[in-house]
């Protein structure tokens, strides 16, 4: 029982949850909102057809041939004087027998007839029923014409159904002109169609709203439930995982091994001057010992170096089959070197500085070559390189999975994912400043954005940002950095706050 209240001590003195200081929480996401239904176009109707102006012809050319403006013998006009017109509301032309109702004609055509002198000389009635007659024609002639000239020149469709008319009249913003009926113009349209077309309009600006709101609106982070927080005894910068151990390596060569049953670190040390990237195997830890030109192999059991071998300016390494292969950033090679004996076996130059190497299961070995920017491909047996593939600037992570090859550009923010059956990039995704490390599981891209403080997921279909969680340090020069996956569970190696975040992905 003692023994296992002291383990029970010993845990919670290196397995720390995330403190509110460092996690702050996600300011809360807005519920998106709901657009109302714009409103249906209300249709016009007219309930009663307009009554169209009766206006009478004008008299036959014959009628004039007659000399109205002739006396009589003794001097007298040939009609009575018209000294009032009201008379002539209704009247009948005694030479054609057609029946006048001028009842909708303006008032102002008739006015003052009545206030005509009796002493002055009046006209004749049938001349001037005549003259009238032909004042009314060209009165309404002259507004034919009128409406006719925004209509296109369709003067029947005015004469016989003017508030068609303005239905049809462009409105005074537009520059659109409407144009004669059978040429069947999109603003002239039934009322089915109309609605139809609004529907859709509406259906539109609803969509663009929504992807207006998407884009803004920033990717969740992970539960804060998933996340602990583990202190090793030295700084971390790298991390490689099996299910029953992870080891972490710092930037001034710190080693710490933690048990993933029981988080607990059983292990630390200070094995090398400035150690850069790190590997687990099922027998050894390996470490690339840049600033001491030196691999090195930790025994996990007896957690002591068992071995060193010199090679010049040492970073990236994988295993390949029985042997480790590793890129050489000062020597700007890559070379297969012995495990047990730590000599190099093969290599190849790669015209630049290579930062990380790994082994794909069907398409050879790749190198991620910082300042020319891309990923050359060497085919394993011949160590000979095959393809190039520019991804972008500073590349400084590579992962392998089943069917592609990923990129992180630390130096343009961004992530790439490369078709090895063709060597060519499939898409490039910004993911914010300084990436460093990604790993690939289940879908999804995890990547350490170090300058940032964030770890980013990303969708590995199309590349779309799925969450976004910070980390912390990047304020303090560090950040995430390194990442591992194992056994469901991601491993983010916090440079700068000597510690590694454990997160257990939902199943």
């Amino acid at each position: 029982m003692n023994d296992e209240a002291n383990d029970d001590e010993t845990a919670e003195s290196v397995l720390r949850p995330f403190e509110a200081r460092e996690l702050p929480p996600l300011p809360p996401i807005e519920p998106s909102k709901v657009v109302p239904e714009p409103p249906a176009l209300e249709e016009e109707h007219v309930d009663e057809p307009v009554a169209e102006a009766i206006i009478p012809p004008p008299p036959p050319v014959e009628a004039l041939e007659d000399d109205p403006w002739s006396p009589d013998a003794d001097g007298s006009t040939a009609d009575s004087d018209l000294a009032d017109c009201d008379g002539l509301d209704e009247s009948t032309d005694s030479d054609t027998g057609t029946d006048f109702d001028h009842d909708d004609e303006p008032n102002e055509i008739v006015a003052g007839a009545a206030d005509v002198p009796a002493e002055t000389i009046t006209l004749p009635r049938k001349p001037f029923l005549v003259g009238l007659g032909v004042l009314l024609g060209a009165v309404a002639l002259l507004a034919v014409l009128w409406q006719s000239g925004g209509n296109g020149g369709d003067t029947t469709e005015v004469a016989q159904n003017p508030e068609r008319i303005a239905d049809d009249v462009a409105p005074a913003d537009s520059d659109a002109t409407p144009v004669e009926d059978n040429a069947e113009p999109a603003d002239n349209i039934d009322d089915g169609a109309a609605e139809a077309l609004a529907e859709a309009r509406a259906e539109i600006a609803s969509l663009e709203f929504e992807v207006e709101a998407l884009e803004e609106r920033p990717a969740p982070a992970l539960d804060g439930e998933l996340l602990r927080r583990i202190v090793v005894g030295a700084d971390a910068k790298f991390v490689s995982a099996l299910p029953d151990s992870v080891a972490v390596v710092g930037a001034f060569g710190g080693v710490s091994l933690i048990d993933p049953d029981t988080n607990r670190v059983v292990a630390n040390g200070n094995v090398a001057n400035g150690a850069t990237r790190v590997m687990r195997t099922d027998t050894s830890v390996w470490l690339t010992n840049y600033a001491d030109n030196q691999l090195l192999r930790v025994d996990p059991q007896t957690n002591e170096v068992a071995a060193s071998f010199p090679f010049p300016g040492p970073d990236g390494i994988d295993k390949d089959g029985n042997t480790i292969i590793v890129a050489s950033f000062d020597g700007e090679f890559v070379a297969r070197v012995d495990p047990g004996s730590g000599e190099i076996l093969q290599q190849v130059d790669v015209g630049g500085t290579p930062t990380e190497v790994v082994s794909h299961v069907d398409h050879g070995l790749w190198a991620a070559v910082f300042d020319t920017g891309e990923l050359v491909e060497i085919d394993r047996d011949s160590f000979e390189i095959l393809r190039r593939v520019t991804v972008g600037q500073g590349p400084v992570g590579l992962y392998a999975s089943r069917s592609h090859i990923w990129a992180a550009n630390h130096e343009e923010g961004t992530i790439v994912k490369v078709d090895p059956e063709t060597a060519e990039v499939v898409w490039t995704v910004s993911v914010g400043d300084g990436p460093t490390e990604l790993v690939v599981n289940s879908g999804s891209v995890w990547v350490t954005v170090t300058d940032d403080g964030n770890l980013v997921q990303v969708s590995a279909a199309n590349g779309s940002i799925l969450s976004s969680t910070p980390l912390g340090g990047a304020n303090a020069g560090g950040g995430p950095t390194g990442i591992s996956f194992a056994d469901n569970t991601l491993w983010v190696a916090m440079q700068g706050e000597q510690s590694v975040v454990r997160i257990d992905l939902p199943s």
